[in-house]
């Protein structure tokens, strides 16, 4: 790039470039070259690749409103706090003339002071319904915010809803029934080919397997006692009587 064309392209973003234009001659030129070359890339890159700072937020018209009110209703409290002031003083400045025996004096600040207390009622229904209106717009503020969230939430039902139409789902359903009824097929088939021998043998097994899972049945303990062991002597001695009876009847 010459230094002409650089000089054009510099001055789209930089105005002071445009100087350079005032020298008529070539030499002129090339003196400021080597120092302005750096620094009008430099210019040109950041505007081309600088982030962009991000405006603000517009203010709405309702923004202004609930601030001028705002605005309003904290001068209104002053001028409250301060007139109570005012007359806390002038009943104190009373007080003193009556002391002193201006009695005269002293009613007249009170009649002022009674004025001022009923422009400071005044003033405190007009602080009260700027509190109401303040109120009101805020509240409207979140009641459009609500709607706003309502609708996006209404759209995004409404694109769900678009990605599965009710042809689709019929056709899922009837999809999956018949994957259901052909596994149902498949089952019969296989029961149909088994023989009544290896139904039997099934079943067989299927009671081994029902058996070897019940708990093993252990014998019931015996509840009546067992006769007691004779002792020698007396086995002998009904032996005896048994062979002398036997010998008796011989005779």
């Amino acid at each position: 790039m010459n230094l002409e064309a650089f000089i054009s392209v510099s001055s789209v973003s930089t105005g002071w470039c445009r100087e350079i234009f005032r020298f008529q001659s070539l030499p002129a030129c090339a003196y400021f070259h080597s120092s302005l070359n750096m620094r009008c890339f430099k210019v040109i890159m950041g505007n081309l690749f600088g982030k962009r700072h991000q405006s603000p937020p517009a203010i709405s018209q309702q923004d202004q409103a609930i601030l001028q009110l705002k605005t309003q209703r904290d001068k209104i409290k002053q001028y409250v706090r301060r007139n109570e002031k005012q007359m806390d003083r002038e009943r104190e400045m009373a007080k003193q003339l009556i002391r002193d025996g201006r009695k005269d004096r002293a009613l007249l600040l009170l009649k002022k002071k009674r004025y001022q207390e009923t422009i400071i009622e005044r003033t405190l229904k007009q602080l009260d319904q700027i509190d109401r209106m303040v109120h009101d717009l805020e509240f409207a503020e979140i009641e459009r915010r609500v709607v706003e969230g309502l609708k996006s939430g209404n759209e995004a039902l409404k694109q769900m809803s678009q990605m599965f139409s009710i042809e689709e789902v019929e056709k899922i359903m009837e999809e999956t029934q018949e994957a259901a009824d052909y596994q149902e097929e498949i089952s019969k088939l296989l029961s149909g080919n088994l023989s009544e021998t290896d139904l039997e043998e099934v079943e067989s097994e299927l009671q081994a397997l029902i058996d070897s899972e019940e708990p093993l049945k252990l014998p019931e303990v015996p509840t009546e006692s067992l006769p007691q062991p004779v002792s020698g002597g007396k086995e002998r001695e009904r032996e005896r009587t048994a062979k002398q009876r036997v010998a008796v009847e011989a005779l």
